[in-house]
């Protein structure tokens, strides 16, 4: 059946485009499909989405605290300062530079108001922009990194940060498709005066998948109900390689819940299937749902993530964590995060930070085959897309 599905996929490209009808798309790779563009179609008909490895930004959202907040986080000890003491670029340069994954950490406020007054805003002395305070005072979701402290972020609500993917995504048709990671930030920061947040509910959920759908149409996401197809579950989908290929996948968005087991449970709903829901969720290898694995760090879990990558599963990891591999110049964790085979491959350092070095973690292009799913498919050379992708910024 998957063979005449490619089939027919295949002839519907070629007579797209009559420029396509030398090239050789049964070829063995992509090496030996023809010139140029009939790489680029040879990668677009016959790799799917679990077979690439991105790189993306891992608190996207987030801009440097103030020097104020800084000497405040400092009294907690010099380390806790350097952790939080970095920020990242707007969302649209981040994707022109090569980011194919974006995290955001989301707090619920369905009246709005509940966190325009940071309790170490008014500790530290910090004067709050009149700006914040009125996208904070409206109702929807907030992209805070640590209530109350960490609170400075280069798009304040969730609206606004997928405004920006969304505009960016329909200016560049045919992009590499890019992962966004939800993370929930209900916790009370203990400290005195701290808002006491909105724990996140169905409600809750159900009010993110409104926001979603608002902004995104159906045609621009890869859901969990187009993976599974007519497979009982996403473990078994994505086990059989249901992944979509790379030409169904250009120009497309896929959310992911990026959570503990209890929201992730609660987002599934009583039946635990994420039928008609937009986000993926991140689960253990034996879950029903399992189709996105998070492993954090690839230099303690390597054999892990790679076993999990050569089971079909699309897996996030990263690169650096808190600074320290920036500050110290130590790129052994990078390399791990790749060789792993890890599909999507995060940082904060998508761009050196001048102030703390040279470290970053970018690919030449935004994509490249991935070594561990796709090296044979490839001619074995780590071909990179983009030298085959006319629409790539």
């Amino acid at each position: 059946m998957r063979s005449w599905l490619m089939a027919i996929a295949t002839m519907g490209l070629l007579a797209a485009d009559p420029a396509l009808a030398a090239c050789d798309l049964a070829a063995p790779d992509a090496a030996h499909a023809g010139d140029t563009q009939c790489a680029r179609a040879w990668l677009d008909a016959n790799l799917r989405l679990n077979q690439l490895q991105f790189v993306g930004t891992a608190d996207s959202y987030k801009l440097a605290p103030s020097s104020q907040m800084l000497s405040l986080i400092s009294m907690g000890g010099k380390k806790d300062a350097e952790a939080l003491n970095f920020g990242e670029p707007a969302l649209a340069q981040q994707l022109d530079a090569g980011a194919r994954a974006l995290e955001f950490d989301i707090a619920y406020d369905p009246q709005g108001g509940l966190f325009k007054s940071p309790a170490g805003a008014s500790m530290a002395g910090e004067l709050l922009d009149p700006a914040y305070v009125a996208a904070m005072s409206q109702p929807g979701f907030k992209v805070i990194h640590v209530l109350d402290i960490d609170f400075r972020s280069n798009c304040l609500t969730l609206k606004d940060c997928l405004t920006e993917v969304v505009t960016w995504s329909r200016t560049h048709p045919g992009h590499l498709p890019i992962l966004i990671a939800l993370h929930t930030n209900d916790s009370k920061t203990p400290m005195p005066g701290a808002t006491r947040p909105m724990a996140f509910d169905a409600e809750a959920f159900a009010q993110l998948d409104r926001e979603i759908s608002n902004l995104f149409t159906p045609e621009e996401l890869i859901t969990p109900d187009e993976v599974k197809g007519a497979y009982p579950t996403l473990h078994e989908a994505v086990r059989a390689g249901a992944w979509p290929s790379l030409k169904q996948a250009r120009g497309k968005v896929i959310f992911m819940l990026d959570d503990s087991l209890q929201k992730t449970t609660l987002y599934a709903g009583p039946n635990q299937t994420l039928e008609g829901r937009p986000l993926f969720v991140a689960t253990d290898e034996n879950s029903p749902l399992a189709s996105f694995i998070c492993v954090d760090d690839p230099m303690k879990d390597g054999l892990r993530i790679s076993s999990d990558v050569a089971q079909g599963f699309i897996v996030k990891t990263r690169a650096d964590e808190d600074t320290r591999e920036a500050r110290d110049g130590n790129t052994v964790r990078r390399e791990a995060a790749f060789s792993s085979g890890a599909q999507f491959v995060v940082t904060d350092f998508l761009l050196p930070d001048k102030s703390i070095g040279a470290y970053q973690v970018k690919l030449a292009d935004p994509a490249q085959c991935d070594a561990k799913m796709a090296s044979a498919t490839c001619a074995g050379n780590a071909l990179l897309l983009v030298a085959a992708t006319g629409q790539e910024p």
